[in-house]
This record gives C-alpha cells, structure tokens and sequence, in this order.
C-alpha cells in the first residue's frame, strides 16, 4: 500500500495518462479482498462470516473501481448513474452487514446505551449531511434526476456505515489492534467520500485528485491490515469487563454531535445565510429526547449497581438493610411475623487458601444460584459480606422459617462445586434462623438473633440449621436444631 501510495503520487506529477496514473489506486483496491481472505484462511477465526462478507463486498469495490475508470477513459464523461454504481452499493450492503455480525458477535443481545449513543452521532451527522450534501445537490437544476438520486445514495450508505462504526466502538468487546485498524479504515474510508462529495458540491463535477485516491488507497491498506492481523482470532470475543458507560472520549463524542445543531445555526445566522430553523429545531429536539433517555438508563444502571452484588447478582448489604427495616415497620402496623436467615459457608478461607481466590468466586457464585433457585418468590435473597448470605422471608415464622433453612442448607450440600482444574468440592453451610413476632419487629433485634443462632450452629459442629427461641427475638438461649 505505501509503494503504491508513493507510485500514485509520482505518476500525478510525471505527465502520464489518466489510465496510467490509477494503476497503484486499482492494484490496491484488487489487493485488499485478497489480504482479507489470506488473513481468514491463515489465522482461522472461529467466525469467519464477518470477514468473508468483508472480502465479498471489497470484491465489488475493486470491481466498481475498474468500471469506473474505463467507463471515465473510454467516454470521456463521467455521468451517474453508472453500472459501477450498482457495485457500490452492493459494496455498502456487504460491508454494513459485515460490521452489524461483528456487533452482534462481540455484544449478544441489546446493547442499548450504544445504540442509543449512535443515534445521537446518526442525528448530528444526518444534520450536516442533508444541510451541506444533499441539499446542495438536489437543488442543482442542471444535475438530471437520476444522477440527483445516485449522488444523494452516497452520503446516506456514508452516514449508515458512520452509525455502525460508532456501534461498533462504542459497544463491548475486545479491544486490540484489529479493531482500531478496522476503526480507523472505515473512518479514513467516510472522510474522504465526505472530501468527494464536498468537492463535487463545490465543482459542480466529479473530482479525480491525487490526495483521495491516496486517501482511499490508505483506507484500504488499512483494511487489510486489520484481516492479517492474528488478532481476528478472537476480534469478536466478549470482553471479560465492562467498558465504562460514560468514559469522558464517549462523553466528548455526544458534546459535540449535540452542540453541532446549534453550532450550526449560529454560523448560518452569522453568515447570513437561510437558516434552516424546523430542521435544526427537529435535530436539537430529537437529540434532547436521546440524551434524557441515556440519562435515564445512567441512572437505572447506577441505581441497578448500588443495590446489586457484582460477584453474585444478588442484592447488596445496602439494599437488604433497607428491605429489612421497611418489612419491619410494615409487619409492626399488620401484626403478621418477619422470617430472617443468615447462611454462612463452611470453612470457606480453605477454599481461597487450597484452591485460590478465582475458586472461591466460582463457589459463591454457584451457591448464590442455588439460593436462588430455592428461594420462595417474595423473599429478599442478598450477599451480607464475604461467604455470608441472607433470607428475608416475610410472613414466615416457626417451624415454616426452620423447614425453608433446612431446604436451603441442602440444597447448598446436595451435589459438589466445580473448583475449576475439575476440583470438585463438598460445601457445605450453617444456617442461623430468627422470627420477628408480629408488632415486635425490630432490625436490630431480629438480626443480632439470627446472628447468635447462626453462632451456635457454627459451634456445634457447622452444616446445620438453629433456629433462635419464638418467644421473643434477641440472643437465643435455647437454640432448636
């Protein structure tokens, strides 16, 4: 690519003729399919139908590329619409549909905060394409209607790659040098279509100068590097973590895609030009409405995060205390009983000790979910700290609350946990059980019981339920096993 950037450059300058000076240009442009489907043969990713369809589409772009330059030396007029134009827009089909198998690949299901966040991008950048491209072009009386609607296409198929890519950086998945050369490909690729069609507007005729097609040229090397890179391997893996929601380059983008309306206006205005006031007012309020929606799921999703346990899914201590205390009050002004039980893993430090701290995760991880699958609906299942859950089971009391920690306590000791290395190991737990009595109800009270009785069945030899005295709710005395 960079000798035939050079070549393409020297041949502008040594006199030769139009169908000699795109040689590089076209060598490039039949290259680039060919180092895609190299570069998926040879590294075998485990999808390949993103890259295939990579190649397919830049099969027709060089293709394309080739008609366009006879068609233009051969007539000597260059009039869209032309039978390369069918080409490129199958190009644009195949390379968008490559991007959306790459998105769903990296980020299965509904990623909407990103998409959500593209949309934002779509609206500013559609704003400046209609204002500035397809305006301009359209009211071109000269200009016949075909060659209107060919040339409007383009800035659209620009704009709808534009949303993708910034789908596509903006969603989850692995972050590597595949994916900034891909990056950076598609947005050379948009800028200098952007550049072309900008120059046409102002020509008022198609432009073949030397600084696009080294721009295109760059675009496609670009390209192909991403396909030879071993890293498409594992381009359309997850990510193990999460990429920040609102990391200040994402926060940078939506700045300036939402200041670009008014910014725009402002400059009509200022230049005494026609502002386009129920476009620009539609934009801004389209974007003002997105952004409020972000907003609302930043704040879901913080809410979601305060109250949820990131190791196990369950709720937090925070929200647990607060279920607890409101339960409390509601059962003092109804009467009916508040059940509570505290479960603490046996012997759970042996297990980060043995096996390591990634062992560990992986028990309490499996011993949330089977808390869960056993769990009545109604109840408030969360991690209280360390190894230790607990069971806020309202209108549950007596023998009912003791049966429920018996069933849970098994069901953590029924069938070993997968330690990884195929470690399997035996957990078992200690249940404490407490009853708050009607309009007794007290947090502290039923919690520091449950916590004793917890106490007494780690001492009296763990893997067992104990359930503090009915009576009254405080440090049991009795415990009944």
């Amino acid at each position: 690519m960079a000798f035939c950037v050079a070549m393409r450059l020297y041949l502008d300058t040594s006199g030769h003729s139009e169908l000699v000076i795109v040689v590089p240009y076209l060598l490039v442009s039949a290259a680039t399919p060919v180092a895609i489907w190299a570069g998926t043969v040879r590294h075998r990713p485990p999808h390949r139908a993103g890259w295939l369809l990579l190649a397919a589409a830049q099969v027709f772009y060089a293709v394309a590329d080739v008609m366009t330059v006879l068609d233009d030396y051969i007539s000597g007029a260059y009039v869209e619409p032309t039978p390369a134009d069918v080409l490129y827009f199958a190009y644009y089909v195949l390379i968008a549909a490559a991007v959306l198998v790459f998105i769903r690949r990296r980020a299965p299901g509904w990623d909407l905060p990103s998409a959500v966040d593209a949309l934002i991008v779509a609206v500013s950048a559609g704003l400046l394409t209609w204002l500035f491209l397809i305006e301009p072009l359209t009211a071109d009386s000269e200009l016949p209607l075909a060659a209107k609607l060919t040339q409007s296409a383009y800035p659209v198929l620009d704009l709808m790659l534009l949303v993708l890519a910034v789908r596509l950086v903006m969603g989850s998945g692995t972050r590597g040098p595949v994916l900034y050369l891909l990056l950076s490909s598609l947005t050379l690729m948009l800028a200098v279509d952007t550049a072309y069609a900008v120059q046409g507007v102002i020509d008022g005729a198609g432009v073949n100068e030397a600084y696009l097609d080294t721009m295109w040229m760059v675009s496609l090397g670009l390209l192909g590097a991403a396909a030879l890179h071993p890293g498409i391997r594992h381009f359309d893996q997850r990510s193990g973590s999460a990429i920040p929601d609102a990391s200040p380059g994402r926060l940078a983008v939506l700045t300036v895609a939402v200041l670009m309306a008014p910014g725009v206006q402002l400059i009509q205005h200022i230049r005494g030009e026609d502002v386009s006031v129920p476009l620009v007012s539609a934009a801004c309020a389209i974007m003002f409405l997105l952004v409020m929606g972000r907003m609302y799921g930043l704040v879901t999703a913080q809410r979601r995060a305060a109250v949820t346990d990131s190791l196990t899914g369950l709720h937090t201590r925070r929200y647990f205390t607060e279920a607890l205390a409101v339960e409390c009050r509601r059962a003092a002004r109804s009467g009916h009983d508040v059940g509570l039980l505290i479960i603490d893993v046996d012997h759970f430090k042996r297990v980060n000790d043995t096996y390591g701290h990634p062992a560990g995760d992986r028990v309490l991880r499996e011993v949330a979910d089977r808390l869960k699958s056993a769990t009545r609906a109604g109840s408030v299942l969360a991690r209280y700290g360390g190894e230790e859950f607990v069971v806020l089971a309202p209108d549950t009391g007596g023998d009912t609350l003791l049966d429920l920690a018996e069933r849970l306590r098994m069901t953590i000791s029924g069938l070993p946990i997968e330690a990884g290395d195929q470690a399997l190991l035996s957990v078992t737990a200690s249940v404490g059980a407490a009853t708050a009595l009607g309009r007794a109800a007290d947090p502290d009270a039923l919690m520091n019981a449950a916590d004793e009785a917890l106490y007494v069945a780690k001492a009296a030899g763990r893997n067992r339920s104990v359930a503090a005295t009915p009576d009254r709710v405080g440090p049991c005395p009795l415990p009944n096993t």
